[in-house]
């Protein structure tokens, strides 16, 4: 995953599974995960509830302690509009007031 290897500055990437062992991650990943994507195991899924996380794939953006964006269903996470999405959610400061967060929700296939 290109966005793991060289994200946008200010983004670190965080992936959580829900397997109990390393190898099972390995396994759907098809070999040890990148050192960028900082992988942690959520077997009780305790992340995932902290979160409100009900369906998988989901990925949240946090910026500055703030849930900022939720993106549900899969992603191509390498693609420029994605980068371009993602550098101008860190870029933005959160108004006083707004919403916790924004869904994204997935492109129609």
């Amino acid at each position: 995953m290109k966005l793991a290897e060289a994200p946008p500055e200010g983004l670190r990437v965080v992936v959580f599974s829900h397997d109990a062992h390393l190898q099972a991650v390995e396994a759907f990943l098809g070999g040890p995960p990148a050192a960028g994507l900082h992988l942690r195991l959520d077997e009780g899924h305790a992340v995932a509830r902290a979160f409100g996380v009900d369906a998988l794939p989901a990925s949240i953006l946090v910026v500055d302690g703030h849930l900022t964006a939720r993106f549900s269903g899969a992603r191509d996470w390498d693609s420029r509009a994605m980068r371009r999405l993602l550098e101008r959610l860190l870029q933005e400061r959160r108004p006083t007031g707004a919403a916790s967060h924004i869904d994204v929700p997935p492109r129609p296939q």
